[in-house]
């Protein structure tokens, strides 16, 4: 196991903690770009490959030239080695999945939960769905390697510990991880989801080999992840990103935060569903109400996006409202990090050109030209996004957390 790697002296340790984090990285390379990345002899290399092949983490896969030239033998993590079991806090859902050291989703689970659900329900519900991904690992046969949790909020990674989290009822100084490890005896880490979510796109998404780039997430609650020089930023204490708890309107409406006129109170997707039911109900025609089959009760995001792509004035007037914030908070953003790459993410967003289109035009207004000149934005063109990117994300923290201990 991984853990074996307290066997070998710290000198030792260190390089194949380096070996394992670039191959986490470049996900496939030969033994001669290690050697070259990590400045260690071939020998070296060949030495602590050959470790990594009998503890089953490393695997060869051999890539025929297409010329015909020397086959080149490419060094990548073992699918089949084991599992992790990650898990996202959303308000209304708990979402879960078995993720193996390639970053694949093997299994996937979710547990419905609500704004405002109470601490001990809330905790129970996470206990119910980390059993049924434990149970479905032992059914494959699939060894866990560590337990992720990825939920907003404040939280302290190294303790373990989420201070407190605004959409549950008396949630406060929860241990999260002496719960876990003392349940289920397996190492556990903790970690802000946006964060996640930014480590999903440099390991497995849009941000690979990208050093710098924002990772902006609208959906039920609004953060952003931070790349910086290659590595995620998570401040002093991983609280960091809060993008959605900045101010936008003096005397807007109050935010979970206990503030008013925060940008998450204005973009949000509960926010967007409002509006648009204030709309129908105030006598606006919308072709919303045709998509949720004339029940606005029904209505999700889903169909105010589709409307909106579809040129419906009413979910494109709140789109507009809603770029605006979102484009001068990212302008604002951008013109003190310099990103080279902006990353949209989220249910508000996910396939969603009009808004997309809006906060590009806005941001690249506001920013300055050197930046703008520079700077790529790109969002998830599907409505209903493939798996949740931050369960990759939390999978490659607690690798990254194994491999540098």
């Amino acid at each position: 196991s991984i853990t074996m790697l307290n066997d070998y002296k710290p000198i030792q340790r260190s390089r194949i903690s380096s070996i394992l984090n670039t191959i986490l990285t470049s996900k496939r390379i030969t033994r001669t770009n290690l050697a070259e990345r990590l400045h260690l002899s071939q020998s070296s290399i060949v030495k602590y490959i050959k470790i990594l092949m009998e503890m089953s983490f490393v695997r060869e896969h051999g890539m025929d030239m297409p010329t015909g030239g020397r086959r080149s033998i490419f060094l990548e993590f073992n699918p089949g080695v084991g599992v992790n079991i990650s898990v996202i806090f959303n308000i209304s859902f708990l979402h879960g999945a078995l993720v193996n050291l390639a970053g694949e989703v093997v299994f996937e689970s979710k547990e419905t939960v609500y704004n405002g659900i109470p601490e001990r329900e809330l905790l129970d519900k996470l206990i119910i769905l980390i059993d049924r991904l434990q149970k479905h690992a032992d059914d494959m046969s699939k060894r866990i390697f560590g337990i992720g949790i990825g939920i907003g909020g404040y939280l302290n990674m190294d303790t373990g510990i989420s201070h407190s989290y605004f959409f549950s009822k008396n949630w406060n100084e929860i241990e999260l991880k002496t719960k876990i490890e003392d349940r289920y005896k397996l190492p556990f880490f903790l970690i802000n989801d946006i964060d996640a979510g930014a480590l999903g796109d440099r390991y497995y998404g849009k941000g690979i080999g990208v050093d710098n780039f924002l990772c902006l997430w609208v959906s039920e609650s609004v953060g952003m992840g931070i790349v910086l020089n290659g590595d995620i930023y998570f401040g002093k204490n991983g609280y960091v990103g809060e993008i959605g708890h900045t101010r936008v309107m003096p005397d807007g409406p109050l935010c979970s935060c206990g503030n008013t006129g925060c940008l998450e109170t204005v973009t949000s997707e509960n926010y967007i569903l409002k509006r648009c039911i204030e709309g129908v109900a105030g006598g606006a025609m919308s072709e919303i109400l045709k998509l949720c089959n004339g029940n606005i009760n029904q209505l999700k995001i889903e169909h105010v996006i589709e409307a909106s792509n579809n040129g419906d004035k009413l979910s494109r007037n709140i789109f507009e409202e809603a770029g605006n914030y979102i484009g001068l908070k990212l302008a604002d953003t951008a013109n003190i990090l310099n990103p080279e790459l902006i990353i949209l993410r989220g249910s508000v967003l996910n396939g969603n050109t009009y808004l997309f289109e809006t906060i590009e035009r806005v941001m690249r207004k506001q920013v300055l030209r050197p930046i703008a000149n520079s700077i790529k934005i790109t969002y998830s063109h599907s409505q209903r996004s493939d798996t949740d990117i931050r369960l990759l994300g939390v999978s490659s923290y607690i690798l990254m957390k194994y491999f540098n201990a």
